[in-house]
């Protein structure tokens, strides 16, 4: 049962308070409506979603307040809240597991050499050039700094060449073994 309005949260403001990383765009973002009575509750009226936030159990802190809020909201069914929620919880998971020490943080031109090396190995600068449309300046550059942090490595032929280095093929090989028996990497 919905009980007086006691105050009314807007959806960017729960999401600043939060400090979790607004991920979403809406043209119709919730609003929280906390109110007295004793539970939460959804009510769509032309369509359009309304969200009753029981107060009890509420933080009197603004940002832990905000959380729940938002825990509320997505518990209810909202999409929005629900993204940054499942976005922040994906965000913990990965920094509890170690997730961004065991990954080489590697930047979108960097990517790109390393993708197309794996694609084609024994590709020169020349031929990485042409097929990431990168100056061949700038992949020289890419190419010495991967080598540098050992995910690409030189051949020994007189034409200089580039491959993934074996540890970097074994993170692959790994990767590729955990989606075949469906255990998260």
């Amino acid at each position: 049962m919905i009980g007086a309005i006691t105050e009314s949260w807007n959806f960017a403001d729960l999401v600043e308070l939060s400090g979790y990383r607004n991920v979403v765009s809406t043209n119709n973002p919730p609003t929280a409506l906390v109110h007295d009575g004793a539970s939460d509750e959804k009510v769509v009226t032309n369509g359009v979603a309304a969200y009753y936030i029981c107060a009890f159990g509420l933080s009197l802190e603004n940002d832990e307040r905000a959380r729940q809020l938002l825990e509320r909201l997505h518990g209810l069914g909202d999409w929005a809240a629900g993204e940054i929620v499942e976005r922040h919880r994906r965000d913990q998971e990965r920094l509890a597991s170690g997730y961004y020490e065991l990954k080489p943080r590697l930047s979108v031109p960097q990517m790109l050499v390393r993708r197309f090396v794996k694609k084609k190995p024994g590709s020169s600068t020349g031929d990485i050039s042409v097929g990431t449309a990168m100056a061949v300046a700038a992949v020289q550059a890419i190419v010495d700094e991967l080598c540098s942090r050992g995910i690409l490595v030189t051949s020994d032929q007189s034409k200089t060449t580039y491959d993934l280095s074996d540890t970097e093929q074994a993170r692959y090989q790994g990767l590729q073994e955990q989606e075949a028996t469906g255990m998260k990497p």
